[in-house]
């Protein structure tokens, strides 16, 4: 997790020119002597843990996390309690977490230990309280980030459950399969806890009062060893339509959808047909054969449809009969349009 407080510096240091003696620094421990544990974020951190004792003269050892994120301090000659700090170089520049441990055993440091640590710095940037604290405020910064760990398992009760932590500082593997699925960052003075698979806010509160922040518990992750399944589809409540196509036979006229809302939705009920009153369209090639043809041949056909209701209306050359007067506007058209 990057840290966000302001007048904060991240110092990093080149880890390929100073390999071999940060190597050197950390081996050597026998059983007992050492404090050992894995630094991850989002996975394995592949940078330098740093640790400080409470020594009235503070002594601090170096070394490089493994491939795995794992690392070893030899603390043999050393005075508990220990500040820990795992340094390295990310795309967005350099990063930090902090962590504090009671004595010579297994402790992980992640952005879990790193919020614990952060409040337990007070009005002090963590980075500080680890390079310039005196030994009596190594010991209350240590007492004070156990017991902020357990304000976090207070506050993330229903997540810690799910995936079986009790203690974070023992739980170690239960922690790391939580920080999996989940990611927890800092910014602004607040602690946001999100399911990486979904991108929802599990637990957003303030550093300074972390009880008094809010939990989500329907954004939290399935739980370990399980995969999210994906969201299922809304159904659609609303659509666009074309236009109504042309009554058919038995009665009806039918459309499309175009277009549904809300975005990726399924079913519904959009109404793509109704009922009409078909209308037979008129054969104007079989009125012209049969109302004109006995007298003009085809040598009217395509005469217009004004034309032919002239001659009707005045009975020219005897058109004035009562079948041709019979004849609707749409029939004389059609027989007008006919070829």
């Amino acid at each position: 997790m990057t840290k966000t407080k302001q007048n904060s510096v991240v110092v990093w240091l080149g880890v390929a020119a100073l390999g071999l003696a940060l190597t050197a620094c950390g081996s050597g421990a026998v059983d007992g002597s050492a404090v050992t544990g894995v630094a991850l974020t989002d996975g394995p951190v592949l940078g330098i843990v740093s640790l400080n004792d409470s020594s009235a003269q503070t002594q601090s050892r170096t070394v490089l996390t493994r491939s795995d994120g794992s690392f070893s301090v030899d603390v043999s000659d050393l005075t508990p309690p220990y500040l820990l700090k795992v340094e390295w170089q990310g795309a967005a520049g350099g990063n930090q977490l902090f962590a504090a441990s009671e004595g010579n055993d297994n402790i992980d440091v992640n952005p879990i230990t790193d919020v614990a640590f952060d409040v337990a710095s007070g009005d002090r940037e963590p980075a500080e309280v680890f390079r310039a604290s005196g030994s009596d405020e190594k010991r209350s910064t240590t007492t004070r980030a156990r017991a902020l760990l357990g304000t976090l398992r207070a506050v993330l009760a229903p997540l810690f459950e799910r995936y079986g932590i009790k203690d974070p500082t023992t739980d170690k593997a239960a922690v790391r399969a939580l920080l999996e699925d989940v990611t927890v960052t800092k910014l602004d003075g607040f602690v946001t806890v999100t399911n990486k698979a979904t991108g929802g806010v599990i637990f957003v509160g303030p550093l300074t009062d972390l009880a008094s922040g809010t939990f989500h518990p329907e954004a939290m992750p399935a739980g370990p060893g399980t995969t999210t399944p994906p969201p299922t589809p809304s159904t659609c409540t609303s659509f666009g339509y074309s236009a109504w196509g042309a009554c058919q036979a038995g009665n009806t006229q039918t459309r499309t959808v175009t277009s549904s809302t809300p975005a990726g939705c399924t079913g519904g009920a959009p109404v793509t047909s109704q009922a009409c009153t078909y209308v037979a369209p008129i054969d104007g090639a079989a009125l012209y054969t049969q109302y004109c043809s006995g007298c003009h041949g085809t040598s009217k056909m395509g005469s217009s449809a004004a034309l032919i209701q002239g001659a009707i209306d005045s009975n020219r050359g005897g058109m004035g009969s009562a079948a041709l007067r019979a004849l609707t506007p749409a029939q004389v058209a059609a027989i007008s349009a006919s070829k």
